[in-house]
């Protein structure tokens, strides 16, 4: 009988450290109280994009008369440029805008930002809309 409840004990007390050990595990996995991008993002402010880099990327894309609103952002080493049409337009339309673009940004924030385009359409029976595109750093142009 003795030995039983000795079982028991040991069982319940290897539980008890595995439950413990798992969550200090996870606490110490799960734990997210650095920068999304790490130490990628110390020299963020020596690469800062001018507001007037954007107000003409979101003008050049207004010049299409589809579209409904432009919005240009960055997050961390992203630029993100956020394009609502009205209805749809021709794709490549869309792409030597994004392409035209890329020229209003120097050399330096090419090579620094990774750059986003998002085109969605009101019209929700869209086959070709919404599009999701992204150009790499080390890249000269969006990967359609």
């Amino acid at each position: 009988m003795k030995s039983n409840n000795i079982k028991k004990i040991i069982v319940i007390f290897i539980i008890l450290v595995i439950m413990v050990l798992l969550g200090i595990m996870g606490y110490k996995f799960l734990k997210n109280d650095s920068d999304t991008c790490g130490s990628r993002c110390d020299s963020l402010s020596e690469h800062v994009i001018k507001n007037k880099t954007f107000k003409k990327v979101k003008d050049k894309f207004k010049e299409i008369e589809e579209v409904k609103s432009v919005d240009v952002y960055t997050k961390n080493l992203t630029v993100k440029i956020m394009v609502e049409l009205k209805s749809d337009v021709e794709l490549d339309k869309i792409k030597a805008t994004a392409t035209e673009i890329l020229t209003y940004f120097t050399e330096d924030e090419l090579n620094y930002y990774d750059f986003a385009l998002y085109v969605t359409s009101e019209n929700k029976d869209s086959e070709i809309y919404p599009v999701n595109v992204s150009k790499h750093n080390s890249r000269a142009d969006f990967a359609w």
